[in-house]
């Protein structure tokens, strides 16, 4: 994870502005360490000339159409942003000649990569340009492919065929021990099942290992390695992994798992500010993390869900978001979606105020991203 979009919708310059302030306020960027906040603003003239005494601009990039950076007075106002830490994108770009200040273009690719900014791409080689709006996986490969370092779309939901016809004996030896855990079976099955993969025994003496767990005693056996960590930590590292494991042809992790760990940690949040015991945090991860199987393997998420035995009011919430959970999980599918299909409403619904809400997001993203450094 490298930024973070900022989507307003249609909210004036100001407005968003104010909200970043407010985000601000509950300690975003230095709970978010080495992460930005990309905002889009149509007129740089919008943006109030003391910025950089209301928000870090180190951490933040202004994207900019093409069209409103084409006089001295705009571009004037640009330098003095980037003068002071921001970072300016270029977006809208209709021809191949752009503001010269400019270092990285943001291109909406939904449709393909257009060809009039393969030149301009050239031109600022080395920049990491944002390849916006990738609707599905051959995309983001043609944009990877076309030198985009930076990706945003729904392309995370729509993997490749390759990807959901995962290996079938991985998954399987995932899932049950996932059921080992829940039923909370003795260690030295989950050894044997651990000994019988080299990558998940890897990844385990790994993440034992990690500065996240800050572990002083050296790791020589599985079982010291699963005791370390904890049932509860391998329960939900187990659920990571069902991501994690069904890797990119890049080798990177797959763009699913950072969705479903933010759903998982925004769900758990949310129990958490409504006072839920340590079982229903546990059920509320659960829901979230588990309500992207279905686009991980390609097989409805009845199917995928029949051999981990869970709780009814789990099933419910995911299959009919019936319930606190299912209501929860509503909002917190909302969550990662463009502005214009949140509903507002479901925040009251659960008995949050806005305050509590954003608290939550934010201990969700500075999960994913503790994770996917670890990962």
């Amino acid at each position: 994870m490298l930024a973070l979009q900022a989507d307003f919708g249609t909210l004036p310059v100001s407005e968003a502005i104010g909200i970043l302030q407010f985000l601000q306020e509950k300690e975003i960027f230095s709970k978010l360490i080495g992460i930005s906040v990309l905002i889009r603003v149509p007129d740089p003239v919008l943006v109030p000339a003391d910025i950089d005494t209301r928000l870090p601009l180190a951490r933040v990039l202004f994207s900019v159409p093409s069209r409103s950076a084409d006089d001295k007075d705009r571009q004037s106002r640009l330098k003095y942003f980037s003068s002071h830490g921001a970072r300016i994108v270029i977006d809208d770009i209709e021809t191949n000649a752009i503001w010269e200040g400019a270092s990285k273009i943001s291109v909406d690719c939904s449709k393909g990569i257009p060809a009039h900014v393969k030149p301009l791409m050239i031109r600022l080689q080395g920049g990491n340009h944002i390849a916006q709006n990738l609707p599905n996986s051959a995309l983001l490969a043609q944009a990877d492919e076309a030198g985009f370092k930076w990706f945003s779309g729904d392309y995370a939901f729509n993997p490749p065929v390759h990807n959901k016809a995962a290996d079938a004996t991985a998954r399987t030896r995932l899932l049950k021990l996932l059921g080992l855990v829940a039923r909370d079976a003795e260690s030295r099955e989950l050894e044997e099942l651990f000994k019988q993969d080299a990558t998940l025994s890897f990844m385990l003496f790994k993440l034992v290992s990690s500065a996240a767990f800050a572990q002083t005693v050296r790791v020589s056996s599985f079982g010291q390695a699963i005791n370390l960590l904890g049932r509860r930590q391998l329960q939900r590292w187990l659920q990571l992994l069902l991501y994690a494991r069904q890797q990119d042809h890049h080798g990177g992790l797959n763009p699913l798992m950072p969705r479903a760990a933010f759903r998982a940690s925004l769900m758990e949040a949310i129990c958490l500010k409504r006072s839920g015991s340590k079982d229903e945090l546990d059920c509320a991860f659960m829901v979230g993390m588990f309500s992207l199987l279905d686009k991980l393997f390609g097989n409805p998420l009845i199917e995928v869900l029949q051999p981990l035995n869970l709780n009814s009011e789990v099933l419910s919430a995911l299959l009919q978001k019936t319930g606190a959970l299912g209501k929860s999980l509503d909002l917190v599918e909302k969550a990662d979606r463009p502005y214009k299909d949140f509903t507002p409403g479901l925040i009251e619904e659960l008995g949050l105020s806005a305050d509590d809400y954003y608290e939550c997001v934010i201990t969700a993203y500075a999960w994913v991203n503790q994770v996917c450094q670890d990962m």
